[in-house]
C-alpha cells in the first residue's frame, strides 16, 4: 500500500521576508549549475496564488517548492518517481533530499529552517488513502526514521483525518533541531 510519492516540508524560521523573485533566480540558478543526474525543468511563479506554492522549481524525478499551505512558509519537497528500494528507503531518502535542499538554501539565501516541526503528505490518494490503515501500514517505518532523525526524543506525529485530502502527518519533535543536525543524524 505505501508508496514512492512523498512529499516532505520543513518549516522557515528566519527568512520569511524574501521576495518571491530572490527564490525564482535562485532556482534558475540551480537548473543552469544542475550537474546530477536528475533533471530539472523550470521554475515558475505562483506567488499571486494566496496559501499555496510561492515559487516552484520542476522537475523530472520530483519539485521542490518554497510553500505557504496554511499560511506556514517552508521548503516542500514532492517525490515523483521512485528511487529505489521499499517504503523506509524511499521515507528515508526523501526526507534526507529535503534536509539537503534546506541546507542549500541555508547558505545560499541567509534562511533558516526549523528542523523540530516537518509535514509528511503521501501523495497517492489510491495507493495511501488518508485512512487509518494506511497510518497503520507505515508506522513502523515511520518511527524507526524519526527515533534516527530525532535520537529518540519525543515526538508527536498528528494525522489530519480529513479523508478528501491526501495522507498528511504534522510531526513534531522536542527540543531545537537544525537540519545539518538532521542532515548528521541520518548519515
Amino acid at each position: 500500500m505505501p508508496t514512492h510519492k512523498i512529499s516532505v516540508k520543513f518549516y522557515l524560521d528566519q527568512g520569511h521576508n524574501i521576495a518571491p523573485e530572490t527564490w525564482f533566480k535562485t532556482f534558475n540558478n540551480w537548473i543552469s549549475a544542475h550537474n546530477g543526474a536528475d533533471v530539472l525543468l523550470d521554475v515558475a511563479d505562483y506567488s499571486h496564488v494566496p496559501n499555496g506554492p510561492v515559487t516552484l522549481l520542476l522537475g523530472h524525478e520530483y519539485d521542490i517548492s518554497i510553500d505557504d499551505t496554511d499560511a506556514k512558509r517552508g521548503l516542500l519537497y514532492n517525490r515523483k518517481q521512485p528511487n529505489g528500494g521499499g517504503f523506509a528507503q524511499q521515507l528515508s531518502a526523501a526526507v534526507r533530499a529535503t534536509c539537503e535542499t534546506c541546507r542549500r538554501l541555508e547558505t545560499e539565501e541567509a534562511v533558516v529552517f526549523r528542523g523540530n516541526e516537518l509535514r509528511l503528505i503521501l501523495n497517492d490518494r489510491l495507493n495511501a488513502p488518508n485512512t487509518e490503515n494506511t497510518h497503520n501500514a507505515i508506522k513502523a517505518d515511520l518511527q524507526v526514521l524519526l527515533q534516527q532523525l530525532y535520537n529518540d526524543s519525543e515526538v508527536i506525529a498528528e494525522r489530519r483525518k480529513d479523508t478528501g485530502q491526501r495522507f498528511t502527518l504534522d510531526i513534531r519533535a522536542e527540543g531545537d533541531w537544525s537540519v545539518a543536525k538532521l542532515l548528521e543524524n541520518l548519515s
